[in-house]
């Protein structure tokens, strides 16, 4: 799996680590290539990923997948929450759209998954 991360200024962290998400495709048997981004932006607070059905001059076909940071007081309930549901969803959508038949129109297109962070307590 490839990987890539912006650094941070102090007080922000990514909740996503490189190794979880690797285990979690290795886990869960994913067999397209799966690309991580970590950047921040500070509107981004998701874990987003898109299918690319067809290789271009940028990408091949596989998984790109984005995270964005937080502020580091709020990154054990983000990291808690995106290791029990964000990156589970994330190999369940990856799984469906891999066990499609090559030829079918839906795994032709390009497709989106997005799961947002949950929303600081009041």
């Amino acid at each position: 799996m490839k990987s890539r991360t912006e650094k941070l200024p102090k007080g922000r962290s990514y909740p996503l680590k490189p190794s979880l998400l690797e285990s979690a495709v290795a886990d869960g048997g994913l067999e397209l290539p799966v690309e991580l981004t970590r950047w921040d932006y500070k509107r981004n607070q998701t874990l987003e990923a898109t299918f690319q059905p067809e290789a271009s001059k940028w990408f091949e076909v596989g998984f790109r997948v984005t995270c964005g940071a937080a502020p580091s007081d709020r990154m054990a309930k983000i990291r808690a929450a995106l290791e029990s549901d964000g990156v589970p969803k994330f190999i369940r959508w990856a799984k469906e759209i891999e066990a499609l038949d090559a030829k079918s129109p839906r795994r032709r297109e390009r497709q989106y998954f997005k799961w947002e962070f949950p929303e600081p307590e009041a």
